[in-house]
């Protein structure tokens, strides 16, 4: 039901545009749904999760209205509880903005390396990472009259010239960066590979090429850190300084939370009746 609600909700769009879906007399706005999307995760610009987003917001609103009109202890409990989590979440936010404004976030190289060789172990590796070619074209082109094959396997210096070329005109995906590593899993989410031995491709730095019904794929590893150890230091730049960063917003909290709560106290009128 709430499907069929939520598509005519979509199709009406035209008429109102700031207004997406209805539920009985609640509104979601586009703008409401672009701040809640964004909020949990969900790419607006992609249809499908668009329409997602829209079906479950219908059918939250629905029970919500279910449970106001036929359990009203229930509804009142919830809205208590709402009430009461809203306040942790103006907490948390309050904090986040103002304490952000004295966060200095520069976060020096030997900071960096001073964190990475203290916590090695929470960065063991659960998958490869390598560096790597990948291309995947549609099958029906013949490749070898433009000596992909050969190619991409990058023997000599013109043939990354070549590939880059080839992928630009005909490539459904394409991936070079010799200097950057790459979840293996995540490189290859799209190459059928169930029945290759993953652990021998990986550590053989193996150069295939092979296709399915749809695609042909070339895969070339040019190199690889092993699983169950910490990867390079250059991995994880972004991730430890970001570490850093929360680790500092978090000793800000616990050093001004006392100030922070008296003064917002103080711009409010409080009664508490004993």
């Amino acid at each position: 039901m709430a499907s069929l609600f939520c598509f005519y909700s979509l199709v009406s769009c035209s008429e109102n545009e700031s207004v997406l879906a209805k539920v009985d007399t609640v509104e979601l706005t586009e703008n409401d749904a672009q701040i809640l999307m964004k909020h949990l995760g969900y790419n607006a610009q992609n249809k499908e999760e668009y329409n997602k987003f829209i079906e479950e917001w219908c059918e939250n609103e629905a029970f919500k209205n279910e449970l106001k009109l036929e359990y009203p202890e229930s509804w009142n409990l919830i809205k208590l509880r709402s009430e009461l989590f809203s306040g942790e979440l103006a907490k948390y936010h309050i904090e986040e903005i103002e304490l952000k404004k004295s966060l200095d976030t520069f976060v020096s190289q030997a900071e960096i390396e001073k964190y990475y060789n203290s916590q090695k172990d929470e960065f063991i590796l659960h998958d490869y990472i390598i560096k790597a070619l990948y291309l995947k074209i549609p099958k029906n082109l013949d490749f070898k009259s433009k000596n992909v094959h050969l190619s991409y396997m990058l023997k000599n210096d013109k043939d990354l010239l070549e590939v880059n070329s080839y992928a630009k005109l005909y490539a459904e995906d394409y991936y070079f960066n010799d200097s950057t590593w790459e979840y293996f899993q995540v490189l290859t989410k799209d190459i059928p590979l169930a029945k290759y031995n993953i652990d021998n491709i990986v550590l053989n730095r193996t150069k295939t090429y092979f296709s399915d019904n749809n695609f042909t794929y070339f895969l070339n590893v040019i190199d690889f850190k092993l699983k169950d150890e910490a990867p390079p230091i250059d991995f994880l730049q972004k991730e430890i300084k970001e570490i850093i960063i929360a680790s500092r917003l978090q000793d800000l909290k616990t050093k001004n939370e006392n100030k922070l709560i008296q003064r917002i106290i103080s711009k409010h009128e409080i009664i508490i009746n004993n």
